[in-house]
């Protein structure tokens, strides 16, 4: 009998009912142990690239309302940054910078000629290697949870 690997596992459909059924590959499950603030009962979720660089969706795989549009903030935000603290990096099980992925939520504005926010003072934290993320919120930084800029 052998092991089923993330390599050799089989992707699953997860039902979106913004982005339809979506195969997910075993390497794009993310789980998050106390889920995300406000929604604590959604521990995981996919996280699918888009065909745009630095955009993707994390949709929730228990409930198929739940999607996000999330941005790599270091591409939008050209002074954004982030000091990886110690509890991060035990939450991630990682100290290897180049093994953490970080977005942050993008919120889209109520008509197209305003600007989408990104929430940088809370962003998502992803080990991509272990498929293990949370949401660290950064008291001590000067980043806000409406911070504007264009898609």
């Amino acid at each position: 009998m052998t092991a089923v690997t993330a390599e050799t596992a089989a992707p699953i459909t997860v039902a979106s009912e913004v982005l339809g059924p979506i195969p997910v590959a075993p390497d794009q499950i993310v789980a998050f142990a106390e889920g995300l603030y406000g929604f604590p009962g959604a521990t995981r979720f996919a996280l699918l690239p888009t065909p745009r660089d630095g955009v993707f969706w994390l949709q929730s795989i228990e409930f198929s309302a739940l999607v996000f549009l999330l941005v790599d903030p270091f591409m939008v935000f050209p002074k954004f940054h982030i000091e990886l603290t110690e509890s991060d990096k035990a939450r991630l099980g990682t100290a290897n910078a180049e093994d953490i992925l970080v977005l942050s939520i993008v919120t889209m504005p109520p008509e197209p000629s305003q600007p989408c926010t990104a929430n940088l003072h809370a962003p998502l934290m992803f080990n991509a290697r272990a498929g293990q993320g949370y949401q660290s919120i950064r008291p001590d930084d000067a980043f806000g949870i409406r911070e504007e800029f264009t898609l």
